[in-house]
């Protein structure tokens, strides 16, 4: 095909996607009076509809990680939970059958949904890419209307950027308040990786940036974790006055929380012996470092050729990561056991002697409450949960003969090891206490459906 000839596919690709996204917004503009007349149906306990893509359900499934999704009806504050993630398929890793066809929905238990929108909507639209995506996500939002609509929903959650812009649209349809919830600095990943949020949607670091402004400024709540997620949210629109620091704690799986030493232990199917093993779960993706683990683990192998890693997760950077462990000489010595289930990683995270954390966010805590020591960036929030030296061995940034060392320093001192990985703990515990999490949970989520503008005639 010619330059032009592609081009003028593309145009036309764009052109059909637009119409089809105009010929969304007039269905949901046309309903708009029938939303007046419907007398919204009282209920005892309020309803969430929560839209985020970190797992699809056959991940959820494959990893044990249901907790994740489940936790989210506050121990039966929501009645009902739908949990929405609008973009399978968009991983490199996801097999391209999975990324097309139209939205499913599955009963995870009593209390929540899992509703699954895709990249495509069509097969036989491979070939106009702008095309497919706006069938399929037409289709996701039109179904959430109407579940808004009938369900009685009260609040819209997302995250800051196209989440954050499905949930605001809904919000804004219904009278109901938009939650925005902030996981990460994302001003800070980009600066250092050069990584977008969302590079397919939002190819342009403006973009990124206005899309972020525009979703953080109008929510009626931005949740943020940590002080360092709540300068990020500022920075980016959100008025301070609605923003609120929660603890993420309540997504930690029960499994995690048991005492270390009542773990059962997991079989050496990877050989490591007597070997010290370090330890790191995380996604191999750019914006993680997961190269910096490699690196540190060979510069500590160089003074303790007793250490070994093992490296939890999966990524775009497999192949990156094995080509470099072949370079640094220690692709004997690191293994890379894709993802496993929550139950496997709770356990071998006890058998480990360090956990190396570059930049964690939920596998920080899980990290903690096993009972070993941590070594970690000193960046983002890691200084927030843990001090250092106490509590972990934070070292400065992308600095990996600082991480090495550390390594070392713990796996040479068992007693030191010991102290820092008990600091670690108590303090975690007491920062994931469940009872104090639920009830702060609830009391926002009280006064948000405080805020909302009944509908209802």
């Amino acid at each position: 095909m010619s330059a032009r000839a592609g081009l003028a596919r593309r145009a036309a690709d764009l052109a059909l996607a637009a119409l089809v996204l105009a010929g969304c917004a007039a269905v949901l503009l046309a309903r708009a009076p029938r939303r007046r007349r419907v007398r919204r149906v009282e209920r005892d306990r309020p309803r969430l509809l929560a839209i985020d893509s970190v797992y699809s359900l056959d991940v959820l499934r494959a990893r044990g990680a249901e907790h994740f999704v489940t936790h989210r009806d506050l121990d039966g504050y929501f009645e009902h939970v739908w949990n929405v993630h609008p973009l399978v398929g968009a991983r490199p890793d996801c097999p391209p059958h999975e990324a097309v066809g139209p939205p499913t929905v599955t009963a995870l238990n009593p209390a929540h949904t899992m509703i699954e929108g895709r990249v495509r909507r069509f097969a036989a639209l491979a070939r106009m890419p702008y095309l497919d995506f706006a069938c399929a996500q037409a289709q996701l939002v039109l179904m959430l209307d109407r579940i808004v609509a009938r369900e009685g929903v009260g609040i819209l959650r997302g995250d800051p950027y196209y989440h954050g812009l499905l949930a605001l649209l809904l919000s804004r349809l219904h009278g109901r308040p938009m939650e925005a919830r902030v996981v990460g600095n994302h001003d800070a990943i980009y600066e250092a990786t050069g990584v977008l949020a969302y590079p397919r949607l939002f190819p342009w670091r403006a973009l990124e940036q206005r899309v972020a402004r525009f979703t953080l400024s109008r929510a009626d709540s931005v949740v943020v974790g940590s002080d360092d997620n709540r300068a990020f949210a500022v920075r980016n629109g959100a008025r301070a006055e609605r923003v609120t620091r929660l603890s993420n704690g309540s997504m930690v799986n029960p499994l995690h929380l048991a005492e270390p030493g009542a773990r059962p232990r997991v079989a050496d199917e990877f050989g490591f012996g007597d070997r010290r093993i370090v330890m790191c779960v995380t996604r191999l993706e750019a914006m993680k470092h997961p190269q910096d683990v490699v690196r540190a683990v060979a510069a500590a192998r160089r003074g303790d050729r007793r250490i070994a890693a093992l490296i939890v997760g999966e990524g775009a950077m497999r192949t990156e990561l094995e080509q470099l462990c072949d370079a640094l000489g220690v692709r004997e010595d690191v293994v890379f056991a894709g993802d496993r289930d929550q139950r496997w990683i709770a356990s071998m995270l006890t058998q480990s002697a360090v956990v190396v954390a570059p930049i964690a966010g939920l596998a920080l805590v899980e990290s903690a409450l096993s009972g070993t020591p941590i070594v970690a960036y000193d960046v983002e929030w890691h200084s927030e949960l843990l001090r250092s030296p106490q509590e972990a061995l934070l070292v400065p940034y992308r600095d990996t003969d600082a991480m090495a060392d550390a390594i070392r320093a713990l796996a040479d001192d068992p007693e030191r090891a010991a102290s820092v990985a008990a600091a670690a703990r108590a303090r975690v515990l007491e920062h994931v206490r469940p009872d104090k999490l639920i009830a702060d949970e609830r009391a926002l989520a009280g006064r948000l459906l405080a805020t909302a503008v009944p509908t209802a005639s």
